[in-house]
């Protein structure tokens, strides 16, 4: 056998023991701006953007499954409306507390809509999902609605938890940047593409 699979199995012996009496608590879904692959770059002309969350997931009680068994969540929306206050740092005003009218000079209400979020692992490397619908509207009305999906992956290094948590804010933070770009011309009351993907950067050969 490989020695480095060999010493992968060792340290991964003590999260296999423990999955018959380990009692699975949720995930302690905290946002992490550090955990991303696409830079923050500050973009000209984003305007006040207002951000309300609805979790509309068909299971809002797991994200998936681990070696010890199911991924459980609680309320997802803090994090997704954490995640898109990152807009913040693209050059936006970004706000989410619901009921907050849009200011009298202008800007985009983002109602954003979790429609899945999910964690699969093949071998050592783990992979995220995350799915957006958003409807994007001004002091017009409706501008469009819009579909976002990304990814994010992550070698397995210690079967933690916390782990699992940077993997779905890696595919969290490869979504931001395209809304990002997307609300300099919401802004402006400019329809975009009506579907983005957005996933790691494609390394290049050396």
């Amino acid at each position: 056998m490989n020695r480095k699979l060999q010493i992968a199995l060792l340290c991964a012996l003590p999260t296999l023991a423990g999955a018959a009496t380990d009692e699975r608590q949720p995930l302690d879904m905290q946002y992490d701006a550090k955990m991303r692959e696409v830079p923050q770059e500050h973009l000209d002309g984003l305007c006040h953007v207002r951000v309300t969350v609805k979790d509309e997931r068909q299971n809002k009680e797991t994200v998936g499954l681990s070696f010890r068994g199911a991924l459980l969540t609680t309320d997802m929306r803090t994090w997704v409306a954490n995640g898109l206050s990152d807009l913040r740092n693209f050059g936006a005003e970004v706000d989410t507390e619901e009921g907050v009218p849009l200011p009298a000079g202008g800007g985009v209400a983002v109602e954003a809509s979790l429609t899945r979020a999910y964690i699969w692992q093949v071998g050592f490397k783990i992979f995220s999902m995350v799915a957006l619908k958003a409807r994007f509207s001004n002091g017009n009305g409706l501008i469009q609605e819009k579909y976002y999906r990304a990814h994010g992956d992550k070698t397995n290094m210690w079967g933690a938890d916390s782990e699992y948590v940077d993997t779905l804010n890696y595919g969290m933070n490869n979504l931001v940047p395209v809304m990002a770009q997307d609300l300099v011309s919401l802004c402006r009351g400019v329809p975009v593409e009506q579907y983005s993907y957005a996933g790691p950067p494609e390394k290049k050969p050396k």
